[in-house]
């Protein structure tokens, strides 16, 4: 039976009073001290190839989709700010930031979903010789990583917590610190709604980095985090399951080359037990199938990742985004361990002008799950488009899109099950806005 809606309008309707206050606030600027309204939205509507509900195209056991014509949501964040800087310069700042999300084509389902994303403080000035040096607590989005194109947050410590960042180390770049706390909410790290039947567990986490290291080629930073989870059991409707306690570390390394025009950015990373997501929270392993009466071992999980992510425009008629990923997660399970993810993807713009384009995608993804289903799927968008300049970023975007999505046959019922539960490939057409501010 299809949940009332009431119980959600509430939230909406304020989160919306909120950004409107902001807005008609006198003062209003986008200075560094007062108030100031920012904020990210993505919206549209698609159809599938035989005029029903939008699904979306995304191989089994990965962790992301190419984006491109290939979302199926409203999704909206606003963030509020208010700064202000005293008689010795030290800036002081409050930050709330509201997010909903909602289906756009599915939307007799009624899941639209609100959360409070940000609510910290942070004061930066306070150390005379550290002048860019700033403590905060609370609740924040911390050290967030995200390849655009297939909107996957590869690291996210975002959490309950506090910390300090910007520490100068002389000529060794800066040095950040902080003690988390997961952010337990109904949202993904890119907006989606968590999947039913996945637990989402708390986890204590310190934290370190040092980063922008200059080098003769580009910088360099590294992370490294130790993290404690006591143990936890999940409630289902077909039983109880338990997760054990585990003490795990991480460590990750940054490149960042910055070059006429754009960036590359690669990064390398491993983790072990309870620290092996590269997140503030322990997420389900992909690959796994919750039991009841069967213990999921904690100290078991190890991920491997290298991950290599390019933007570049180059001259006024031509950019582009471009990803190289592998992964291998193993998870601890006697007859399906080792899970790997290989995924490759380019989006190339052909800049007729300032304001029109011509946007293409062309996604591969490849899993393999041990004593499971392997294949790959391929995924292909083009979509003209309208943005305020020729850059492969610009934004706000309003583009028209067509999609077409084939998999291996392995994956069939798996893809797009809406749509296409009894085939191998499929369409979608649509309309779409994204914007942040």
């Amino acid at each position: 039976m299809a949940k009332p809606q009431t119980m959600y309008r509430v939230p909406i309707i304020l989160s919306i009073i909120l950004m409107l206050l902001a807005v008609a606030m006198p003062g209003f600027s986008q200075d560094t001290t007062g108030f100031t309204f920012g904020g990210y939205m993505r919206s549209g509507f698609g159809i599938d190839g035989q005029g029903g509900p939008h699904d979306v195209f995304q191989a089994p056991n990965s962790e992301a989709k190419y984006r491109l014509g290939n979302e199926a949501e409203a999704y909206i964040e606003a963030l509020f700010r208010y700064a202000f800087e005293d008689d010795r310069k030290a800036l002081f700042e409050t930050n709330l930031r509201l997010a909903f999300v909602t289906p756009t084509s599915k939307s007799n389902e009624f899941t639209t979903a609100t959360s409070v994303r940000e609510a910290y403080v942070r004061a930066r000035g306070i150390i005379q010789k550290q002048s860019g040096m700033a403590f905060w607590a609370g609740q924040r989005f911390y050290d967030r990583y995200d390849v655009h194109m297939n909107d996957y947050f590869y690291r996210d410590m975002s959490g309950f917590g506090g910390g300090f960042e910007d520490l100068r180390l002389g000529s060794f770049g800066n040095l950040s610190v902080a003690f988390l706390g997961g952010s337990i909410d109904e949202l993904t790290s890119s907006g989606s709604v968590q999947p039913e039947n996945e637990f989402v567990l708390n986890k204590t986490t310190i934290d370190m980095s040092v980063y922008d290291v200059d080098i003769h080629f580009g910088k360099l930073g590294f992370n490294f985090a130790v993290s404690n989870f006591n143990g936890d059991s999940v409630q289902t409707s077909e039983g109880t399951y338990s997760v054990s306690s585990n003490t795990g570390w991480s460590a990750g390394i940054f490149h960042e080359w910055s070059f006429s025009g754009g960036r590359n950015l690669l990064n390398i990373f491993y983790g072990t037990g309870a620290a092996e997501s590269y997140k503030a929270v322990i997420r389900q392993p992909l690959g796994i199938t919750a039991e009841p009466g069967i213990p999921i071992h904690v100290g078991g999980f190890r991920r491997f990742r290298i991950l290599n992510d390019l933007q570049v425009d180059l001259g006024p008629s031509f950019s582009m985004l471009g990803l190289l990923l592998f992964q291998r997660l193993e998870n601890s399970q006697p007859l399906q361990n080792r899970l790997d993810w290989y995924s490759a993807g380019i989006r190339p713009v052909y800049h007729f002008n300032r304001y029109f384009s011509l946007v293409g995608e062309m996604g591969i993804d490849y899993t393999d799950l041990e004593g499971g289903d392997r294949g790959t799927l391929i995924k292909m968008t083009i979509a003209p488009q309208i943005s305020p300049l020729n850059k492969v970023l610009s934004r706000p975007a309003l583009r028209a899109y067509f999609t077409y999505a084939r998999w291996s046959d392995e994956f069939t019922g798996q893809v797009a099950p809406g749509s296409f539960s009894d085939q191998s490939h499929g369409i979608s057409a649509g309309l779409q806005m994204e914007v942040w501010w």
